[in-house]
């Protein structure tokens, strides 16, 4: 039986820039638009699938809620 992880992105404001948290921990990067995070967010859970873990990623709304975006399942053999 393999073991993947399971991860969380967590696209959201800080302060005047947008950024990625990952597991609800630290920060990664700060970008100028929403739009510029989460294609970061996008194209870093692609890779991260492509080494066999799983990524939701998540994009924080104005009343703090959490809207999954995308779903990227770990590649299976």
């Amino acid at each position: 039986m393999d073991s993947y992880l399971h991860l969380e992105y967590i696209v959201e404001r800080q302060q005047k820039a947008w950024t990625v948290r990952m597991q609800g921990g630290d920060c990664a990067g700060f970008f100028p638009s929403r739009r510029d995070a989460l294609k970061a967010a996008l194209g870093d859970a692609e890779r991260v699938c492509n080494l066999g873990h799983h990524v939701d990623v998540y994009a924080r709304r104005v009343d703090g809620s959490l809207r999954r975006v995308a779903a990227r399942p770990a590649d299976q053999p």
